[in-house]
């Protein structure tokens, strides 16, 4: 055990209230795993997360009540999270063993001792705790040594085996922290993942796992260093497009100047890029029917589509191509093809435009040819096809022959 470093200013308040609370209750908690390896590392964003052999409810009831917060317990995993304004969220885990009875299942936990805690952990530099009350560190697996040497070090021969998402957190943190990843940790990284160790793994699971690399800093990095281990195949297929990698910077860029737009989308169709995909390969991925089509444009279209755009011969054409594809598909064009980029802001600009005009202006029977003549009208007036003084009677026409048109489809 050895003396630790000082907790940051804007934790200290949550773990003075804790340490009061806890030698109230006698209670003995540890700040475990996560936490405290970035404490070592002076990294910013510290979770607050507890450990204790004894009294892990005790503690949390008793600083929900203290801080007026909110408690919830989930005691299939025998862990709280206490949540209070101004603080940040407290999670207070009872120290577990844990038991995978088959590879790629979930673990059995039982209470255990803190060395069964932090030797059931992924790898050395996240099965580190710290005794909040005295602050030395408790560091069974030699994670210190190797946090100093820079190294992600798995704790067990079958850890991958039993379970294989370890492979993708293994990758995650050492591109989050710069380091690499042990020899022997890579060894066994590779022959899980040649064994099919994914197999055993739910499509749900692996998506899951996938969407957390897609939300790290540099997750083009990550998401590369997966497929070049083969990690990402199981769920993707293999990736042979030499300009894949370009995109994903590309993503990365756009989400940096529009944080607005959905980077799992974006990065779902980087990665897919020219493979022969449909829907199913979606499988598990939860998207929506409208986020997965998204998805299928970026990957399946975006080279005919700019081939459209190059061709199109009027802000009209523009217009009705660009309204056809999703805002994320708008922004890739926009990076990869600047000739387009003033088109695709014309084209919002457009979105934004309002039609100083209501349906019941035009003295007709409402229905879908209304809407369609407005819509129409607006695009008029915005690309200059008309003047704005002409907006109302424009419209009216439209609506008419709208209108004609649909009882003419429908001889009812």
């Amino acid at each position: 055990m050895t003396e630790t470093i000082d907790i940051p200013n804007q934790h200290r308040r949550a773990i003075d209230l804790i340490k009061e609370v806890a030698m109230e209750k006698a209670c003995r908690p540890f700040l475990v795993g996560g936490p405290v390896r970035d404490l070592l590392l002076g990294r910013q964003g510290l979770d607050v997360d507890l450990t204790l052999e004894n009294g892990g409810s005790v503690l949390a009831r008793a600083l929900a009540k203290r801080v007026n917060g909110r408690l919830r317990s989930y005691p299939q995993f025998l862990t709280y999270k206490v949540t209070a304004e101004g603080l940040p969220e407290i999670d207070i885990a009872t120290a577990r063993k844990e038991r995978y009875r088959t590879p790629g299942a979930l673990p059995a936990v039982e209470p255990g001792k803190l060395k069964d805690d932090l030797l059931r952990r992924d790898f050395s530099i996240n099965a580190i705790a710290m005794d909040l009350l005295d602050r030395t560190l408790h560091d069974p697996t030699g994670g210190e040594p190797d946090l100093r040497a820079r190294i992600v070090r798995v704790l067990h021969d079958r850890s991958f085996i039993d379970d294989p998402t370890r492979i993708f957190r293994a990758i995650r943190l050492a591109k989050r922290l710069g380091f690499e990843i042990e020899a022997h940790t890579s060894t066994l990284i590779d022959e899980a993942v040649a064994g099919g160790a994914f197999d055993s793994v739910s499509r749900e699971r692996l998506w899951r796992e996938l969407f957390l690399a897609m939300d790290e800093e540099e997750a083009p990095q990550v998401l590369t260093a997966l497929d070049e281990r083969g990690v990402t195949t199981h769920l993707l297929g293999t990736r042979t497009d030499p300009e894949s990698d370009a995109m994903l910077e590309r993503v990365r860029q756009e989400l940096a100047t529009r944080p607005g737009l959905d980077r799992y989308v974006l990065y779902s169709g980087a990665l897919l890029q020219n493979l022969n995909v449909d829907a199913a390969q979606l499988e598990g991925s939860g998207f929506s029917q409208k986020r997965a089509r998204s998805v299928l444009q970026i990957a399946r279209d975006l080279d005919r589509f700019e081939r459209a755009l190059t061709g199109a011969n009027s802000e009209r054409q523009r217009f009705r191509l660009l309204k056809s594809v999703s805002p994320e598909m708008r922004s890739l064009l926009a990076s990869e093809r600047p000739q387009e980029s003033i088109h695709v802001a014309r084209f919002e600009e457009f979105q934004k435009f309002k039609l100083p005009l209501r349906g019941n202006e035009l003295e007709m029977p409402g229905g879908p040819h209304v809407a369609k003549a407005l819509e129409r009208t607006r695009e008029a007036v915005f690309t200059g096809e008309i003047p704005a003084e002409q907006a109302r009677t424009f419209a009216r026409e439209m609506a008419m022959k709208y209108l004609d048109r649909e009882r003419l489809s429908d001889p009812k």
